[in-house]
């Protein structure tokens, strides 16, 4: 739907006025009317605006994802979808871009144009007003078709940008389309040109989008069905073999388990403890401490809790049907949403494109955030399972509990408590603030339990003994990894939610071009990303323990510590070319001074 013109409804009405004999006007000097600021008030989340392009002068199309009101800056989204933070003064609004170009010269025979409509008294507030010299030629006229209740409209006049800076052709059509008062049925439609470049030169060209997200969403589950199959049968790395029984892979309680456990999680959200951050209760890991503390009464009231080891595949398969109905009902729920919760690669049209990238940012549905259940789910999950499958062992073999087993399944619920004890933080990811809720970020959330709990069912089928200095040799190389990751993320994390906290002032900081600053001391000053390299220790320390079992045959429980490394890498080189865009100049001197991405003197 066209923008609603800023001008006078009366603009394309035609004044009757007698003919008389064209006399030339006088030449009136016309001065620039001064920008108004109506205060300090920032733009809101979500808005459509203008905003520079760093180092350039250029102005694209963006949205603003994030508000900095301490900094007077934004975060926004380019169309092409860069992120870039952006001071206040290089965004204005859309509605803003456009006004009309004062001459002296010859008039526009429109009929929107009549000779009392000479002189604007009113002041712009949004951007300065600039005046073309009265000495360029008359502007190149534009072909208009037939609309109801007004006659052809033979020529309109071109609508010169309020700012002096360069704007794409795309920019300059739509000023001719929003010259056009409400009351013409019919506007300057603007077709997508393929060949106008995007903030990054590219030209836009078939998209082919939709078949990257129907292969995603086929092998994704493949993959992980497939490593639960295998393990059924020892681990092997080795074609796997599937029933062609419907009832082997869709069970009536597993998916009451299922949706039983998604009930409990989203009626402990409402408990009225906790910090309230972003209008959101954190009372996550509280959740996780009630569902943790049931387990002795389940055992004490002879509840079969082996329940879970029975039909633990099937609940495998049942998350990932519940993974495409989340996507589904919440494409569905995003038609009622707010515009400025749209996501702008979730909003293409494509059924599959928009479903697998989501079309909201961040659902709120039944007074819940979509996003941080999905956290949670993922969280206590993982919690949850291996304490039901570890105290399934422990009754059933008493004495002969493998410490191996013990300490692997320690690891993992200590990451899944510290992840919600700390769950605040999650609104400053890249999940939290640059992904939409889609089949995408959904399936990466709900599968993730029932990965590292390939090692659990493992160590659980096939027994292993350690020597104790082996045992104490991977806790300490888990609390190296755990230590890592928690001050460096919890660093990041506050330095990004205010750069003046007196607990950070010990860090040193570079300033950026944009008047950012990074971190260039303690474990930045070791590495470039500390908290991914704390990451690849605690991922490593699960499988440590079963690696004399596991030997060189047995390959599927590595699965996760592999990707998760390799995953790390590529992001790594990624978000170097990112910074280097956006940071520029300063972000090389850091790159000078610390040369390591991840492990120290090696890569």
């Amino acid at each position: 739907m066209p923008r609603r013109s800023t001008r006078s409804r009366s603009r394309g009405r035609a004044e009757p006025t007698p003919k008389k004999t064209p006399t030339t006007p006088k030449s009136k000097k016309k001065t620039a009317a001064p920008a108004v600021q109506e205060g300090p008030s920032m733009l809101p989340e979500g808005a459509e605006v203008m905003a520079r392009w760093p180092g350039s002068s250029l102005y694209f199309k963006a949205k603003i994802n994030y508000v900095r009101s301490d900094d007077n800056e934004y975060d926004v989204e380019y169309e092409n979808g860069t992120v870039y933070t952006i001071k206040a003064k290089d965004v204005y609004r859309q509605q803003s871009m456009v006004m009309k170009k004062a001459s002296s010269r010859a008039r526009s025979k429109s009929r929107g144009r009549s000779p009392a409509r000479r002189k604007s008294n009113k002041a712009e507030t949004t951007a300065d007003i600039v005046d073309s010299p009265a000495e360029k030629p008359a502007e190149p006229e534009v072909k208009v078709s037939k609309v109801s209740k007004v006659e052809k409209i033979e020529k309109v006049k071109m609508l010169k940008a309020e700012t002096p800076t360069r704007v794409s052709a795309r920019i300059a059509a739509k000023a001719i389309s929003d010259g056009f008062s409400d009351d013409e049925s019919e506007k300057v439609k603007l077709a997508p040109n393929p060949e106008l470049p995007d903030a990054r030169g590219k030209k836009r060209g078939w998209s082919f989008e939709w078949v990257w997200a129907l292969v995603f969403m086929l092998l994704f589950p493949a993959i992980l069905v497939s490593l639960h199959r295998l393990c059924q049968t020892g681990c092997k790395l080795e074609v796997p073999k599937f029933s062609k029984n419907v009832n082997d892979y869709v069970d009536k309680e597993s998916l009451m388990l299922l949706i039983g456990f998604c009930t409990v999680l989203d009626a402990l959200s409402f408990l009225p403890v906790g910090a309230v951050v972003n209008g959101r209760r954190m009372n996550g890991f509280l959740s996780l401490m009630i569902l943790l503390a049931a387990v002795p009464a389940l055992v004490y009231f002879k509840v079969p809790i082996n329940i879970v080891s029975k039909k633990y595949f099937t609940m495998v398969t049942g998350t990932v049907l519940f993974s495409y109905l989340t996507a589904l009902l919440s494409l569905i729920l995003s038609r009622w949403g707010t515009k400025s919760n749209i996501n702008a690669k979730g909003n293409t049209g494509n059924l599959l494109v928009d479903f697998f990238n989501g079309r909201e940012m961040n659902p709120k549905h039944l007074k819940m955030d979509w996003k941080l259940q999905t956290l949670r789910f993922s969280m206590m999950t993982l919690a949850v399972l291996n304490v039901l499958l570890v105290t399934d062992n422990v009754i059933s073999v008493r004495e002969k509990v493998s410490p191996a087993l013990i300490l692997s399944a320690t690891f993992q619920v200590l990451y899944a408590m510290d992840a919600l004890f700390f769950e605040e933080y999650f609104f400053m990811s890249h999940d939290a603030m640059n992904t939409g809720y889609g089949w995408s970020l959904i399936s990466s959330y709900t599968f993730f339990p029932f990965i590292p709990t390939l090692i659990t069912r493992f160590l659980i089928e096939n027994p292993t003994s350690l020597q104790w200095y082996y045992l104490a040799a991977i806790g300490l190389m888990n609390a190296l990894g755990y230590v890592i990751y928690r001050s460096s993320e919890t660093q990041r994390c506050e330095f990004a939610k205010n750069p003046n906290n007196p607990s950070l002032a010990h860090l040193e900081t570079l300033t950026t071009a944009g008047n950012k600053k990074i971190i260039v001391s303690g474990w930045w000053g070791l590495v470039r990303y500390p908290n991914y390299l704390g990451e690849i220790l605690m991922s490593w320390s699960w499988i440590l323990p079963a690696v004399g079992t596991l030997g060189s045959t047995a390959l599927v429980p590595y699965y996760l510590p592999v990707v998760t490394t390799l995953m790390l890498v590529v992001r790594t080189h990624q978000i170097n070319q990112k910074n280097k865009r956006k940071y520029g100049a300063a972000w090389n001197s850091y790159s000078e001074k610390v040369r390591s991405n991840i492990i120290p003197k090696v890569y």
